[in-house]
């Protein structure tokens, strides 16, 4: 995605934006390039790219770590033995922030069960931090120590952490301290949560800061609503603020409200009101309102406000962000209201202005990677099944006239090979095995499934009236009832019978049933299927059974 801006009375700027894979590597990319009265300036950006397979990752422009924070440079990681992940990182300090020099840093974590054992790094300035974050049910707890030596000598340690009680309740704290030459920064906190029910929780805080000859306690209760569309919030909190030492200390108590409720209305409306109160004992109170509200105008139409509340006129508070989708994968965007420039405008007040972008998305081909899987579906006697569809994992190919199949570019991992019944050819069966396959690298790998023709039993049930030891015209014999295995069927008015779709194998086919004017030759006839071509002439001859002649005289 490219965009292109301007913002009025300031500069422009040009932002670009990338996503996708290229060789089977996860690629990101941002960037921002502005110009304007400072010249042209690479203003920010940062690329990405991920190996998926061999858990590479390489990143560079603006990077973030614990150590260093915000900077600019770039990282290497990798995943090694005993579930380490080390990383390998050059940082500089970003355009506008304190020059704190350039450093190459090694980073390596170690990882057991999903928990963070240990999160270490060390620079080559002796700069160093130490990490933990260890988790069991119902208790989670995290350690933080960090060493800075440039611009000054500084130190952090925290720890936090919480336990989870009975039906929900969670007790959590922490503990952080800051020290910089003389000067120190202490900071606790204690919270309590408490789930009253589905919609309804409390939290409640008690924390504590000191930093040189200030420190402020404060308590607060905290408020969350659910019900349907409507999420509440609030927050009041109560505390002092004492400042200073000897002639020139005091204490200030401070009281202030914070309150926050959204409001959806289905995908199209999204209203979000803020409010906040301020009160000092001096007297002193300050409000602040802010309602935002985002509208779904039409599917390709989003409009956003903020305004002051209730004064919904006061142009000073009002921003507005506009957006429509184009055709040819364009999109229109706009901004209003107190907006930074891209650039910083010396001597110039902050006031209202426009920034308008347009967009252009592009969809770019790249190198794909992966195995290729390649293989045949063929019967026992090796001829080709056309039409078959096969199953690589979520893959799925259909095979050609051959009975050839391919899957190209698998990526690597672990698969099952199988075939899909349903879209089978009607004269086959699968006996349901499934072939494990392993792709490890960009080879080729090769692997046939087999399946069995499917073929049937033919034959008659009559009676041999010339007794020329084969079946003529006028001696069926229907509805008698034959059975092989779980299947049954019945002649029909030729007397003929046949059983379909059937693996070769031996089979016993029986006759079970006759109309009662037949007795039954043979009951049982052995038959061996194979998988070249159907078995016929499986005939019963029956015999008609001899009715008693029943001679009777009449009585007296």
């Amino acid at each position: 995605m490219i965009g292109v801006g301007y913002v009025q009375g300031a500069d422009w700027g040009s932002e670009i934006l990338a996503g996708g894979i290229v060789a089977g590597a996860q690629v990101q990319l941002n960037t921002l390039i502005t110009s304007g009265r400072e010249g042209f300036i690479f203003d920010s950006g940062s690329l990405s790219i991920f190996d998926p397979n061999t858990k590479w990752r390489i990143e560079a422009g603006d990077v973030f770590s614990h150590l260093r924070g915000a900077a600019l440079g770039g990282r290497v990681s990798w995943p090694a033995a005993g579930n380490r992940r080390p990383a390998i990182a050059l940082y500089s300090p970003r355009r506008g922030t304190l020059d704190r020099g350039t450093v190459v840093t090694y980073r390596d974590q170690l990882q057991v069960w999903g928990q963070t054992l240990l999160d270490a790094e060390v620079a080559s300035d002796k700069s160093y931090l130490l990490r933990n974050r260890f988790a069991i049910s119902p208790f989670e707890i995290e350690t933080f120590y960090r060493r800075q030596r440039v611009p000054l000598d500084a130190h952090d340690v925290s720890v936090s952490g919480g336990v989870t009680l009975w039906r929900g309740v969670v007790v959590s704290g922490g503990i952080y301290n800051s020290a910089y030459d003389t000067n120190r920064n202490d900071w606790r906190m204690l919270s309590l949560r408490l789930p009253i029910s589905r919609a309804f929780d409390l939290t409640f805080e008690r924390a504590f800061n000191g930093s040189g000859d200030t420190a402020q306690t404060t308590s607060a209760v905290m408020a969350n609503v659910t019900a349907g569309n409507l999420r509440f919030f609030h927050r009041y909190q109560t505390g002092e603020y004492k400042y200073g030492s000897g002639d020139l200390s005091g204490t200030l108590e401070r009281q202030q409200i914070r309150s926050m409720s959204t409001y959806t209305a289905g995908p199209r409306l999204n209203l979000t009101l803020q409010l906040a109160t301020q009160r000092a004992d001096t007297g002193q109170i300050e409000h602040w309102e802010e309602l935002q509200a985002t509208m779904k105008l039409t599917r390709t139409t989003t409009l956003r406000t903020v305004t002051a509340v209730p004064d919904v006129g006061n142009a000073e508070r009002f921003q507005a962000y506009f957006r429509q989708e184009l055709p040819r994968r364009l999109a229109l965007q706009a901004d209003y209201g107190r907006i930074s420039a891209y650039q910083s405008i010396a001597r110039e007040l902050d006031r209202p202005r426009f920034k308008v972008m347009l967009f252009k998305t592009v969809d770019i081909a790249t190198p794909a990677r992966g195995a290729t899987m390649t293989g045949r579906v063929i019967d026992h006697s090796g001829r080709a099944v056309a039409g078959a569809r096969v199953k690589l994992g979520p893959y799925t190919a259909d095979t050609n006239a051959n009975g050839s199949y391919t899957f190209a570019h698998v990526p690597r991992g672990e698969y099952e090979l199988s075939l899909d019944p349903s879209l089978l050819p009607a004269d086959y069966a699968w006996d349901g095995r499934v072939e494990p396959i392993h792709v490890t690298s960009s080879h080729p790998i090769s692997a046939d499934l087999k399946v069995a023709p499917l073929n049937a039993i033919h034959g008659r049930v009559y009676v041999d009236r010339n007794s020329n030891g084969r079946y003529d015209a006028g001696e069926a014999v229907a509805h008698a009832v034959l059975q092989v295995g779980d299947r049954v069927t019945a002649t029909d008015t030729n007397g003929a019978y046949s059983f379909y779709n059937l693996w070769p194998n031996a089979y016993v086919v029986r006759l079970t049933n006759l109309p009662s004017e037949f007795l039954p030759g043979i009951a049982e006839l052995s038959v061996t299927l194979l998988d070249g071509a159907p078995v016929t002439g499986a005939d019963f001859r029956v015999i008609v059974r001899d009715k008693p002649v029943i001679w009777a005289t009449s009585g007296k």
